[in-house]
């Protein structure tokens, strides 16, 4: 026992350079691994998550909400909604609830537009796919009644959310898909399981133009 003990030492002894090395690269392995962790904890906080859900069922009149789970506030900017129909695509900005209303400086915001700043873990009302689909059809000229299935031969509904996050800066862009599906072929369906973020230099490009159109 005592002999292997010594031999082990010896061993040690010999090669004490050779495993220094090795321990001081173990070191720095492990420390570029929480390093790691921390940056990808610290660019989860700095990336901002916006949710876009469906309430109240599947039908065309369930609600429409933005959640957002980012770790700050946000500043919704613009709500665009894009519709697919049997006559066409279009898009519209459904940032205010009524254009033709007229308010007065007494009158709520919250009864006036979509716009304003959403705290972290909180979510905003949108109202109804039905009165975000009729609002849209509206502006162009579209004869949209309680069915726009029907009315319009809507196939197709894309709701954009463009916000603003402090630590990223410029616009962000969310956005989801739904189509008419279901059982019966009348539900709205989301397309995703998930919302997708608008990031690359195209879509920035698409939503400077809306965010224009919009003004």
């Amino acid at each position: 026992m005592n002999q292997l003990i010594q031999a082990t030492w010896s061993w040690i002894s010999q090669n004490s350079q050779a495993l220094s090395v090795l321990v001081s690269l173990g070191t720095l392995f492990v420390w570029l691994f929480y390093a790691q962790l921390l940056l990808a904890g610290f660019k989860r906080q700095r990336q901002a998550r916006i949710l876009i859900n469906q309430g109240w069922g599947r039908a065309v009149n369930s609600v429409c909400l933005i959640s957002n789970m980012s770790h700050e506030p946000i500043y919704i900017q613009c709500v665009m909604i894009g519709l697919r129909t049997a006559s066409g695509e279009y898009r519209s900005s459904v940032t205010d609830l009524n254009d033709d209303a007229s308010y007065s400086e007494n009158s709520s915001l919250e009864n006036i537009t979509r716009q304003g700043p959403l705290l972290s873990g909180s979510y905003m009302n949108l109202g109804t796919f039905l009165t975000l689909i009729r609002q849209a059809s509206k502006k162009h000229g579209l004869s949209c009644n309680d069915d726009p299935i029907s009315s319009i031969g809507l196939e197709n509904v894309t709701i954009t959310v463009i916000s603003s996050y402090g630590p990223e800066g410029g616009a962000i862009g969310t956005q989801r898909e739904f189509t008419i599906g279901g059982d019966d072929g009348g539900q709205l369906v989301p397309a995703s399981i998930d919302s997708r973020r608008l990031v690359n230099r195209r879509a920035r490009r698409k939503m400077r133009r809306w965010l224009e159109e919009a003004a």
